[in-house]
């Protein structure tokens, strides 16, 4: 990545070296070509001045200045014929153009002629006609290109190094972020891509880190899926076992009938949890105004028998006046039930499940008679249930409520242990 940035700022460089180089070039010899025929124009001036107005038979040689670097004067007479000086005996197209009275150049067999007339109008008596190699422009020329091209190779210079700099800092934050990607790709979503202070690349890069949070989140809940679910169903498949075990030992003293039908409506349970728990693993959460009451008939209708048929009696307590809640039904569901089984499991006495407003929002109350939780335990340790009688429901059930945008707690550790959850109220 970095060559071909090095590439492409350098090949830049060298186009925008030549597009400025060359028509610089190609006027520096226009401009030094007309300097020679300027100075040619100026020396045939001076010689005209000199010009006597008899050419020929004054007597009097006419005398030329001297010239240097080759350079030649002629004078030629009204036919166009040498008179004096050094130049063809004829006189040629510049000295015929001077012949109609305006001053006329060429570049004639490798020299520059400049011809210009003596005299004026119809009074043309003579011809000064001065010339030099025009190969002078062009050597210095090619002197003011040599320092042009001494000028465009520092500049290249210049340009590679300050493209090698460019395409380190341009390269490394993109190379960075092809690293962090391919980490990503392997499966390591602790990637993160660094700032690297280019504005765009960090723009990328904290788009890549969003992303990587996400999916992380998405991964962790799939994973937690089946430990949750496995959780959640363990009590209802092993109370589906022991009544169909006992129904089979009983034989004939038993009604197999009331074993398969409490059977099938622990498997339906099941079924409705599995439902649950899989939706809220892959769903976004859910702003739907909670149905308070719905959830405390479920609570009643799911609990009553099983608490009963232990001597323990279900209490729902309601406040005539509840705040407005936000949340899943499915995640309610899930949170009630995941704290009435504890209580009905580990706690002892009645199990009372209360609904009130504090501070304007909605509190759910699950207390039972216990005698509560030690103080060196955390309730809400993701672990496998164990003696203590807490384990992976109550961190399932805390995971559920900070999705939905509310707080469960441990109002009251013991005796008579009460876990409180605070529901989401609408618009916070």
């Amino acid at each position: 990545m970095r060559r071909r940035i090095l590439r492409a700022t350098v090949a830049a460089v060298v186009c925008a070296v030549l597009l400025f180089a060359v028509p610089l070039g190609v006027a520096a010899l226009r401009l030094y070509r007309q300097d020679e025929v300027r100075e040619l124009q100026q020396t045939a001036d001076q010689v005209a001045v000199s010009v006597p107005r008899q050419l020929r038979g004054s007597g009097d040689p006419m005398e030329l200045p001297r010239t240097e670097g080759g350079t030649r004067i002629a004078v030629y007479d009204t036919g166009a014929r040498l008179v004096t000086g050094s130049g063809p005996a004829t006189g040629d197209g510049p000295v015929r153009g001077a012949m109609a009275g305006r001053a006329s150049s060429a570049t004639l067999g490798g020299r520059l002629v400049v011809a210009v007339p003596v005299g004026s109008g119809e009074q043309i008596r003579a011809v000064v006609r001065v010339s030099s190699s025009a190969a002078q422009p062009v050597h210095r020329a090619v002197l003011t290109w040599a320092a042009m091209g001494g000028l465009a190779a520092l500049a290249v210079g210049v340009g590679v190094l300050v493209a090698v700099r460019s395409s380190r800092r341009l390269a490394h934050p993109l190379e960075a972020l092809a690293a962090t990607a391919g980490r990503l790709e392997t499966g390591d979503l602790a990637a993160r891509a660094a700032p690297s202070g280019l504005p765009e690349a960090d723009e990328v890069g904290g788009a890549l880190n969003r992303a990587a949070e996400r999916i992380d989140r998405l991964v962790q809940r799939e994973r937690s899926f089946s430990a949750d679910a496995s959780h959640q169903l363990r009590t209802a498949l092993t109370g589906t076992r022991l009544e169909l075990e006992s129904a089979l030992a009983a034989r004939d003293r038993a009604d197999p009938y009331g074993a398969m039908g409490s059977a099938l409506e622990s498997l339906n349970r099941m079924e409705a949890t599995l439902t649950d728990l899989l939706a809220l693993a892959r769903d976004v959460p859910e702003r739907a105004p909670l149905d308070v009451g719905a959830l405390l008939a479920e609570v009643e209708s799911r609990w009553h028998g099983e608490l009963a048929a232990a001597g323990r009696p279900l209490r729902i307590v309601t406040d005539n006046e509840l705040p407005g809640a936000v949340g899943s039904q499915r995640a309610g569901r899930q949170v009630l039930d995941v704290l009435v089984g504890n209580a009905a499991a580990h706690g002892r006495g009645a199990v009372t499940v209360r609904a009130r407003e504090t501070a304007g929002v909605l509190a759910i109350d699950v207390e039972d008679e216990g005698f509560g939780v030690p103080d060196d335990l955390d309730p809400f340790g993701r672990r496998q249930g164990n003696g203590d009688g807490h384990g992976i429901g109550l961190a399932l059930a805390r995971s559920l409520v900070d999705t939905e945008g509310g707080r469960l707690f441990l109002s009251r550790p013991g005796p008579g242990p009460r876990f409180t959850w605070l529901v989401a109220a609408p618009g916070g």
